[in-house]
C-alpha cells in the first residue's frame, strides 16, 4: 500500500472509532476518554486533507479498465 492509502485508511478507522469513544467518555463522565475521542475525530478529519499535499511523484501508475483486468470471467 502506498502512503496515501495508508493515511486515508487510518483516517477512516479513527473517524469510525471517534464516535463510540466520545460517547463512552460522555456517558461515563470520564474526561480523558472524551478527549481521546475528540482527538481521534480531529486527526481523522485532518489526515485526508494532509494527503492532498503529499508528494505523489513516486506513486506507481496503474492501468485501469476492463482490458487490463486479469480475472477470469
Amino acid at each position: 500500500m502506498d502512503r496515501k492509502l495508508k493515511a486515508e485508511t487510518w483516517a477512516l478507522l479513527l473517524l469510525i472509532a471517534a464516535f463510540p469513544i466520545t460517547s463512552w467518555g460522555t456517558v461515563g463522565g470520564n474526561q480523558l476518554v472524551w478527549w481521546i475521542g475528540l482527538l481521534s475525530l480531529i486527526v481523522g478529519g485532518v489526515l485526508p486533507i494532509i494527503t492532498r499535499y503529499m508528494d505523489h511523484s513516486t506513486d506507481t501508475i496503474r492501468d485501469v479498465g476492463p482490458e487490463y483486468d486479469d480475472r477470469v470471467s
